[in-house]
């Protein structure tokens, strides 16, 4: 092999041409981008018409190939790449053997090619005579040869299930196998690998209509429909594909995962349904002897994320709590509340047991249509603002559908709950109800004890961020997160320096202990723009509100 000489990366299976690179003092480099992960390669070049090459197994790594260049494709070291760094060690195991098989293999050719009258016939091959009894020798060790090539083989396979290595060199030799020794095989493959193009292959083996049924859905579900209407056929074919598969072969475990995850495509067909499936589905998988605990506990997280947006879809409108009226005293001595102690008189209403969470504020966008108040003296104002820890295009984030709505501005929320039947409460109606009401303790800091740490989320326990609601403990009356967490909206506005302000109560997870007191209050611009602002709902009890205008007064508190 001489400088200059051309090397190439091509596939295995279509020969197509990579990239090539030529020799230079020695060395050879090649470059290129792989479609497909794992890919099975040849290293190759043409040497006075002869074609060498030797086989590849890239993942995602760099390979490195060292040696002298004179001996190629012999003695040859890979590293870098794992699965072919493992495939390499194998083939440095077996490669004695196979040569030694090869020349036994020739000999045993030529032997058998021979003419023999009779066992005291003698030829020579080599100048060595050779005898029918030697024939029968060389078959022997031939056989036995075979057989430790074949043992090692097979060994290194069973052990390398898991990896790209392992499940490679068994496609080269599945078809001496028996479907049910392969389907023992294929049962060692992680599931999170069975969608690779060398379980696919082993797979095609095993069971070819269950096989291609399972590919069919997945293509199905790859394409992009030119309508909603037409995305939602594809998921009904794939949905009946992926069945027909499972029952074809009921050991086809990526295809109960694969179930397990279209409960979203299937949702404009099934209803609440879809998530029953999937469900259900996952629960068979878990009760598959072929799975390791790893893969069995994913699942079982799968099906209680599954689960959980089964509850969200089925609970968009909020739990209510009713509250019996009575007189109180509101506000405290503290001169920073300016809010003097002074009895208040309030009526029975409802009250939402948990402030609005994103995935109910995101349910009203959807049905509202819109992200600015649409009409009355308030239109155009925005309803909110879209966030990282909050809604985002309409929807609200993964992971963050249980957490209080935020960057809902006064507008946002006052349209919210003219949307459900209701309103916000009143500033009165508020501490009532943070305070438990008829059944509240008046010696209370805070909504439901005097441990902030046990009720509410503030500065020194939210870990700089929201929490979901009702993970604190309630107060008297199953009121959650009435201190810290978001503040919440009042309905009460006032204006100073023909400025409007909005109130807000309970304090947040952004704020000290001593502003989450149940007395605290804080006014801010109604259209403000904060990751600390939600809100909850009220409803009326009476069909006609007594108004008492004489007891409310809407003081301006200190500034935020």
């Amino acid at each position: 092999v001489k400088d200059g000489t051309t090397f190439f990366l091509r596939q295995f299976d279509t020969q197509k041409i990579i990239n090539g690179g030529n020799i230079e003092k020695g060395r050879v480099i090649i470059k290129g981008q792989l479609t497909n992960i794992p890919q099975h390669l040849w290293f190759c070049t043409t040497i006075n018409d002869e074609f060498y090459y030797c086989d590849l197994l890239i993942d995602n790594d760099t390979v490195f190939i060292e040696g002298d260049i004179r001996d190629f494709p012999y003695y040859l070291r890979y590293s870098g790449s794992k699965t072919q760094t493992e495939y390499g060690n194998y083939l440095d195991i077996v490669k004695d053997i196979n040569r030694r098989r090869d020349s036994l293999s020739a000999l045993a050719g030529q032997l058998h090619n021979m003419e023999s009258y009779s066992i005291r016939k003698i030829r020579k091959i080599n100048g060595i005579p050779i005898t029918l009894y030697d024939r029968e020798g060389i078959d022997r060790e031939l056989a036995a040869v075979e057989y430790t090539r074949d043992s090692l083989r097979f060994e290194f396979i069973y052990s390398h299930m898991d990896t790209y290595a392992g499940q490679f060199l068994l496609t080269r030799f599945m078809k001496l196998i028996s479907v049910d020794s392969l389907r023992q095989f294929y049962r060692q493959i992680p599931v999170d690998m069975k969608h690779t193009t060398f379980a696919r292959v082993i797979s095609n083996r095993i069971n070819p209509y269950a096989d291609n049924c399972i590919r069919q859905a997945e293509n199905l579900l790859s394409l992009k429909g030119e309508s909603s209407l037409q995305e939602v056929h594809f998921a009904e074919e794939a949905f009946a594909l992926y069945e027909q598969g499972v029952r074809l072969d009921p050991e086809r475990l990526d295809g109960y995962i694969a179930l397990g995850s279209i409960y979203e495509r299937l949702l404009p067909l099934k209803g609440i349904e879809a998530y029953d499936i999937s469900a259900g589905y996952l629960e068979t998988y878990i009760k598959s002897p072929d799975i390791r605990e790893s893969e069995r506990e994913v699942a079982r997280k799968h099906i209680e994320d599954i689960n959980y947006r089964r509850h969200l879809a089925t609970h968009t409108k909020p739990e209510m709590v009713q509250i019996k009226g009575g007189v109180f005293t509101m506000g405290s001595t503290y001169p920073e509340d300016n809010n003097p102690p002074h009895e208040i008189q309030i009526d029975d209403f409802l009250i939402s047991k948990y402030e609005i969470t994103n995935n109910q504020y995101a349910e009203f966008l959807k049905r509202y249509d819109s992200s600015v108040v649409k009409s009355g003296k308030n239109a155009g104002e925005p309803l909110y603002y879209e966030c990282n820890w909050g809604i985002q295009k309409g929807a609200p984030v993964k992971g963050y559908e249980s957490h209080p709505a935020i960057y809902i501005t006064w507008y946002g929320a006052n349209e919210y709950c003219k949307w459900v039947g209701g309103r916000l409460p009143t500033e009165e109606e508020w501490e009532y109800a943070a305070r438990g009401g008829m059944y509240g303790n008046k010696y209370y800091f805070y909504s439901g004890g005097l441990n902030i740490d046990s009720v509410a989320w503030y500065t020194a326990n939210s870990e700089g961020k929201p929490h979901p609601v009702g993970t604190k403990l309630p107060n008297e009356l199953g009121l959650y997160d009435m201190s810290g967490n978001v503040w919440e909206w009042c309905a009460d506005t006032f204006y100073r320096d023909d400025k409007l302000y909005a109130i807000v109560r309970g304090g947040s997870w952004f704020i000290k202990s001593s502003i989450c007191r149940l007395t605290c209050r804080y006014y801010i611009y109604p259209n403000s723009k904060h990751f600390n602002n939600g809100f909850r709902l009220v409803k009326d009890i009476a069909e006609e509100k007594r108004e008492n205008t004489s007891c409310r007064r809407v003081l301006p508190p200190p500034e935020l």
